[in-house]
């Protein structure tokens, strides 16, 4: 079972559907693909639930009063997923119940996705009881359109019917799409605008005199309706900016302009009417039965040739978003619709996909699927609260930053250089920003992109590349960036100061790969074009060195070997199906002679064995992982024998990649068709065109993660049997081509084209201009291009690089559509109810199970003030909750006795324990830090010796989730867990100095 879990989708902030606030404004929800993602906008975090929808979600809505939201996917799929545990507790499909033949239905040859019901809005009670839908369809039968739009009102789901959702009411009246829908304030009525240019107000139960009725003012058709908060007046927006207010009157004020009653005549209606109002002698009339009159009429004005694309209303506040296709949005003041303001954000948000308005009237969401930006605005100060953007057209390479763990000698002494460069360097960063993990991403834009892993969040973008980035990699001592890009740079980039400080060329060369040596003052990238040579630069002078001849194709890929005492030893990888070994040092000694290994195909991919034992792993073309053993190698060792390095093992991953059907392939991706003795061949049903395009070791090395370009999984292998673990599937989103292995044939045409390749939709997308933006884009594509803006298919998914952290608890995928980060320790980083519920580590790994370890005994002991019998049991039970309340219940002048009396196997327990408890911002975390703080000094004072003699390689039984766990990694993530902590209270005390001196002296004077 694998032990990684999704952490973030980085770089796809935003890719379509509805943007949510939470309930305490303190959140925003936003749809990535077929997930979510929960910005928390106070601590400047985010996390995406591992949950998944079948295809990508349209619509997010939150309930008001429990941790749970609705997801609503573009095929009309519905699932109610538990914010706080991230589990799915129900599905199921709207559909509406529609008169028109079974046979009929069958007759249709549209293939699914444009025959399916799509819901456009949905929307919880403000009592919570009921959940709305407006579902719109257009099933075409023959030559005959039947247009079947729908309003269903749901009992909302609760604990009591198991989380399951029951049909209340479905009403059927409007005669094209429901594009919005609004509750009133007491939960009794809703109201509907549709493009059929109408605005209808329905009740959810039947009511006695109750005439449903249609608002007829508007001549385009209408963006969004709602209710005032006093529920005295009915506001819609149409597409063209025309705003009109209805209100409700008596029949002596309506002068004949009142909104139109449907299913009864209007003498019966004014019947009603006038018996409501006799009853009610003069008061004020129900809206159950009242007339609406038009009140105003007003305008957005918004700039020529553009429309209302969407609509936020915050009824608390009185305040309305609106935002346009042009990439403007304004901020209106309900009633009167005084513009308080209109903008625009720059270039990012060419139109306004999706808005959204917090609870308190603060903040502004918005949106823009194109370019992948989330936005939230601050108003009133006109300020940026978080600005997220993404690559466009996919993200290309990957890296981890090496500064968090292989910087710093763990076991070793630190020299004092080192150590006042690292306090320097990181309490010198504001909140802790030198001991964050770093990804830097390149994409097919030109951007290079820094992320932090641990709250999914971008900080820096550079701009300076023109082409895309092929490669990228952070120097050993990670100040640095060093990418390879198509436009023929090689860029090396700040990064204290964040900018581009060094520009690395050669003539008429494009780079495909890119490395930095151990001292951090050498550059190689690999070239492709006339000569594919390896090129060699100073990164401190900028001064091209030396070229080096050897391959005949492409230079896909090149490393530097990690041992120090190799340091000068570069391994280049190519097409040509060689690796050539060259000392960039020796070479002028050597004559520079290097021998080149030959593989069965082209090589696409390297990667050294990070335990020194000079293991070269390689990807060739045809499926397979090849391991070197360079220990022979005449370069590398400079023996006096002439011999050939030697190839110890080797991975078959053609059966692992598990490849999808493309629409346009004609077989299947496990078809078989035409191999004779299908039943004894093993390798039957195999796509032998795939391949691992990128390979990653773990810091422990005894796992190598593999992915393939054109498959959404990852494997992860054993370097040591070479088998495969587990393989983590990145989505399942069936809105992506390939995802399928086998697709439905009666959606072939009669010449043997799926008919999905083609837009047969004629009608308006649910986003404003989308249709048009798509249709722009294929008529601009070119045959062939996979990975740009001019690409014809943009939903495949491909995974292009992964790359592991240096301390193996992370690991990234870079692919077409995001930034996938996995990690051991992710948690969700939900609203703070999540961190009560999640106050667990959620596994139960006792060490040593008897008949006395059992929590009775633990606490009994505890009363007893037995705290070193109470302590070892609870290590030996290994409950977090039980270990937890024997740590915090021991006294400070107890805590020596007590590890002095632990046995050693138990101290790894014991130090995974505080390693969870340490960090605050996780659910087990805890705030004393001074007990942590005490508890390692006794630790480290008694028991040094034993942790200084594990061998680096054994490992022993924790806590963690992924049951074993490596000491070195282990010491890793405690120093990072007090680095952080002390780079945090260094920020806040820094920041505060001076006022507690003012402090201090003021409270001196007032005693003298």
């Amino acid at each position: 079972m694998s032990s990684y879990t999704l952490a973030h989708i980085c770089g796809a902030p935003y890719t379509g559907g509805r943007i949510r606030f939470s309930p305490d404004g303190g959140c925003i929800l936003a749809p990535v693909g077929n997930r979510v993602t929960v910005y928390d906008l106070q601590t400047s975090k985010s996390t995406t639930f591992s949950s998944q929808t079948r295809s990508d979600i349209a619509i997010v809505s939150y309930h008001p009063t429990l941790p749970l939201a609705i997801l609503i996917d573009v095929n009309g799929y519905g699932y109610i997923l538990n914010l706080l545990r991230d589990r799915i507790l129900h599905r199921l499909q709207f559909k509406s119940s529609s008169t028109v033949p079974t046979e009929k239905k069958q007759a249709s040859h549209l293939p699914q996705n444009e025959s399916q019901r799509l819901v456009f809005d949905a929307a919880f009670s403000p009592d919570a009881n009921f959940f709305a839908v407006a579902i719109g369809s257009k099933l075409c039968v023959g030559y005959t359109d039947h247009a079947l739009n729908t309003l269903q009102i749901w009992r909302a789901p609760n604990e009591r019917i198991g989380w399951r959702m029951t049909l209340h009411r479905e009403l059927v009246g409007h005669m094209d799409t429901i594009t919005c829908l609004d509750w009133s304030t007491d939960s009794r009525f809703l109201i509907t605008a549709s493009n059929d240019l109408t605005v209808r107000l329905w009740s959810v139960d039947p009511i006695d005199g109750f005439v449903p009725c249609a608002f007829v003012d508007h001549r385009r058709p209408v963006k969004t309706a709602f209710f005032s908060k006093d529920m005295r007046r009915i506001c819609a927006i149409s597409k063209e900016g025309v705003i009109i207010v209805w209100k409700v009157t008596d029949e002596a004020d309506s002068k004949g302009n009142a909104a139109k009653h449907l299913g009864r005549n209007k003498k019966k209606a004014e019947k009603v009417t006038a018996e409501k109002h006799a009853d009610e002698s003069g008061a004020d009339a129900d809206i159950a039965t009242a007339l609406w009159v038009k009140e105003t009429q007003s305008y957005c004005n918004q700039a020529s040739n553009t429309v209302v694309s969407r609509v936020a209303v915050n009824k608390n506040t009185n305040l309305i978003v609106i935002g346009f296709t042009g990439g403007l949005f304004g901020l209106y003041k309900f009633p009167s619709f005084d513009a308080i303001y209109t903008l625009r954000i720059g270039n990012e948000l060419p139109v306004v996909d999706s808005v959204d308005i917090s609870t308190d009237g603060d903040w502004l969401g918005l949106a823009c699927s194109e370019t992948g930006t989330l936005v939230v605005w601050e108003w009133k100060s006109e300020t940026f609260v978080m600005k997220q953007q993404g690559h466009r057209s996919g993200i290309r390479c990957v890296a981890f930053s090496t500064g968090g763990s292989d910087a710093i000698n763990i076991g070793g002494v630190v020299d004092k250089e080192m150590k006042g460069d690292v306090d320097q360097n990181y309490s010198g960063n504001k909140l802790g920003l030198g001991t964050r993990y770093l990804v830097a991403t390149g994409g097919f834009d030109g951007k290079v992109k820094l992320w932090d892993s641990n709250s999914g969040v971008c900080f820096v973008t550079f701009e300076e590349h023109s082409a895309s980035v092929e490669a990228i990699c952070f120097t050993p001592q990670a100040n640095a960036i060093i990418t390879a890009s198509l436009d023929g740079t090689v860029r090396a980039f700040d990064m204290l100061r964040y900018r581009n400080f060094r520009t690395l060329t050669a003539s008429r060369v494009q780079f495909i790969s890119v490395a930095c040596d151990s001292s951090g003052s050498i550059v190689c990238a690999g070239s492709k074009g006339e000569t594919n040579s390896v090129f060699i630069w100073s990164l401190q002078t900028g001064k091209l060195l030396d070229e080096l001849h050897g391959h005949s194709a492409a230079v896909s890929s090149v490393a530097f070997h990690p041992n120090i005492a190799y340091s000068g030893f570069l391994v280049s990888a190519s097409w040509d199906k060689f690796i050539n070994v060259w000392n960039i040092y020796g070479r002028t000694d050597k004559g520079g002679a290097t021998e080149p290994i030959l593989n069965p195909s082209s090589i696409v991919a390297i990667a050294f064995d990070p335990r020194d034992n000079n293991l070269l792993a390689a990807a060739v073309l045809c499926g397979r992982i090849i391991f070197w053993d360079l220990d022979n190698s005449e370069v590398c060792f400079s023996s006096t024998k002439s011999t050939s390095a030697q190839q110890i093992g080797t991975i078959d991953g053609i059966r692992d990649l598990q490849t999808g059907r493309y629409h346009g392939e004609f077989y299947a991706a496990n078809n078989s068709r035409g191999v004779k003795g299908q039943q004894e061949d093993l390798q039957a049903g195999l796509n032998r065109n795939q391949h691992f395009n990128s390979i990653s070791y773990v810091s422990s090395g005894r796992m190598l993660v593999a992915g393939s370009r054109n498959s959404a999984h990852i494997c992860v292998y054993n370097t040591e049997t070479y088998s495969l673990l587990y393989t983590l599937t990145l989505t399942k989103n069936r809105s992506f081509a390939g995802i399928l292995r086998e697709l439905n044939s009666r959606y072939m045409t009669e010449y043997g084209h799926s008919i999905q390749e083609y837009d047969l939709s004629d009608e308006d997308e649910p986003v404003e201009g989308a249709a048009e933006r798509r249709r722009i884009q294929a008529h601009q594509s070119l045959p062939g291009v996979q990975s740009s803006e001019l690409m014809k298919h943009s939903k495949r998914f491909h995974v292009w690089q992964v790359s592991c952290s240096p301390d193996g608890r992370q690991f990234a995928a870079a692919t077409s559509h995001g930034l996938y980060v996995y990690s051991m320790d992710a948690f969700i980083k939900t609203p703070n109810y999540a961190k009560e519920v999640l106050k667990s580590l959620g596994t139960f790994q006792p060490q040593l199970l008897t008949k006395n370890v059992t929590t009775g005994n633990v606490l009994a002991a505890l009363e007893q003030k037995e705290y070193a019998k109470a302590f070892i049991l609870a290590l030996a039970l290994n409950d977090f909750n039980t270990l937890l309340r024997c740590y915090e219940n021991v006294p400070i002048s107890a805590i020596g006795q007590v590890v002095a009396s632990i046995d050693k196997e138990f101290v790894c327990v014991l130090l995974n324990f505080i390693r969870a408890v340490i960090n605050p911002d996780s659910p087990n975390g805890t705030i004393h830090l001074n007990w942590h703080l005490l508890w390692l000094e006794e630790i480290f004072a008694i028991h040094m010796h034993t942790i200084g003699g594990v061998d680096s390689g054994n490992t022993w039984q924790g806590l963690s989730p992924c049951g074993k766990i490596d000491i070195r990694t282990m010491l890793l993530l405690l120093l990072r867990q007090l680095r952080q902590t002390k780079a945090n209270v260094s920020g806040v005390l820094c920041s505060n100095a001076h006022t507690v001196e003012y402090i201090k002296r003021l409270a001196q004077n007032s005693w003298e």
